[in-house]
């Protein structure tokens, strides 16, 4: 190793004390430098807060090793089920994640007023769609304050190629362990966007439609008699009692006499089947929503910035990069590949992702999922809804007091000005007009 040499030191004369503590001084301080030229620099890190667990978090890894090895950063990814409890809990002790990912634009534009999100850098904001990422206007400046890492489909009915799409019993599970309830608003949202059409679900999702409109009261009446024929409620009781993944843990629908055959689920649920899985549209698996309009709810992961640093700029810019998707892809088997906004390439051959990734690119509108728009106080409050709701889907009384209920909380955040989404339908990249 080279010592880097002395530094020179000012001549002082006649004092011989001063001469002499200034060597010394000299000296402290080459040996200093030495050992500063000695010791390893630490290696910048940046700090990730997200959903994934499991195998989940195992593929996302795999990206994370990537740009560890291309950028010379460490990431410490900490994932959760309880992601708004955890980012809550940091933001409030005043140590956030560097980045953070949730599914919730409602509490990410509450944050964005709150002063607490960094508008993300040119690069990455042009790589940020709608209606995933829109922008908002926060102290009177337009910006983008997050970016989807990974989107999923909603909009669809999945089942077996030899058995129809059009008849059976509906694979129903509103538990889950993070929100219970939000397999049923998935339902009534996408009741609301077929049959009333995209311009009438935004002004639901972003406050301005009253829960006791004609077109929101007919969709939940409408998934009353969709999963309780005849006015019964047998099954939608059952639906209280299940896991949305199964309460095996391998989904619901039908296999060896599970007592469903059809299920309305987001584009994630193929990981619980095998390859042999298939999806239509809802709008044709329930011939009473038909429509032309080629509309489909979607959700998505997004990534925010709570600090500003050069290493977590670069991770976001990364992270919307394709290199990173491609790697994303690759990393996982077939049926748990994350889809994104743009195409990255056909990575295998399964069915279900060619015809996701071909529908997400063909519609004319996409609608981000409403209850992650909402603010989360009436998101939470929708979700309770659902599952009273399901005690009795016939009882007329019990609809209009839950949907009274939504309505007061409604008015109560527009009472206190609290942000909403602005913007939630648009066309999907290089798709319809």
């Amino acid at each position: 190793m080279n010592r880097p040499s002395r530094p020179g030191c000012p001549r002082r004369p006649r004092r011989r004390t001063g001469l002499r503590l200034l060597l010394t001084s000299c000296l402290l301080a080459g040996l200093a430098l030495a050992s500063a030229a000695c010791a390893q620099e630490p290696r910048p890190a940046v700090s990730v807060l997200g959903p994934w667990t499991g195998d989940e978090e195992e593929s996302f890894e795999t990206v994370l090793d990537r740009f560890r090895e291309k950028y010379g950063i460490e990431v410490d990814y900490q994932g959760t089920t309880s992601l708004r409890e955890t980012l809550l809990a940091q933001v409030q002790a005043g140590s956030p994640p560097d980045i953070a990912v949730l599914n919730s634009l409602g509490e990410l534009t509450e944050y964005a007023h709150a002063g607490e999100l960094v508008p993300l850098p040119d690069e990455v904001r042009e790589r940020s769609p709608l209606p995933w990422a829109p922008e908002l206007t926060v102290d009177r400046r337009k910006n983008t304050y997050w970016t989807p890492v990974k989107v999923d489909l909603k909009s669809v009915v999945w089942h077996y190629p030899d058995r129809s799409a059009r008849r059976g019993a509906w694979c129903l599970g509103m538990g889950s362990g993070a929100t219970s309830g939000w397999p049923g608003s998935d339902w009534i949202e996408d009741i609301l966007l077929q049959r009333s059409g995209p311009a009438v679900y935004e002004q639901w999702a972003t406050g301005e439609l009253p829960w006791r409109s004609p077109e929101v009261r007919e969709a939940w009446r409408t998934w009353g008699r969709l999963i309780a024929p005849g006015g019964s409620g047998t099954q939608a009781a059952a639906a209280l009692a299940n896991d949305f993944q199964g309460n095996d843990g391998k989904g619901l629908l039908a296999a060896d006499g599970r007592g469903c055959a059809r299920e309305h689920q987001g584009s994630f649920v193929r990981r619980l089947y095998g390859e042999d899985i298939a999806f239509v549209p809802t709008t044709e698996a329930v011939p009473e929503l038909a429509n032309g309009r080629n509309a489909y709810e979607v959700a998505g992961d997004m990534a925010a910035l709570f600090r500003d640093t050069g290493s977590s700029r670069s991770l976001i810019t990364f992270l919307t990069g394709d290199p990173a998707r491609a790697t994303w892809a690759r990393a996982v088997p077939e049926r748990n590949r994350p889809f994104f906004p743009v195409s990255v390439g056909a990575y295998g051959d399964a069915w279900a992702n060619r015809a996701v990734e071909e529908t997400l690119s063909g519609a004319k509108r996409l609608c981000t999922d409403a209850s992650d728009v909402m603010p989360p106080e009436l998101r939470g409050a929708f979700h309770r809804a659902v599952l009273e709701f399901l005690a009795a889907p016939a009882d007329h009384d019990l609809l209009e007091g839950l949907l009274e209920q939504l309505d007061d909380e409604t008015r109560r955040h527009h009472a206190q000005n609290a942000p909403w989404v602005p913007s939630v339908c648009a066309a999907p990249v290089g798709g319809g007009s």
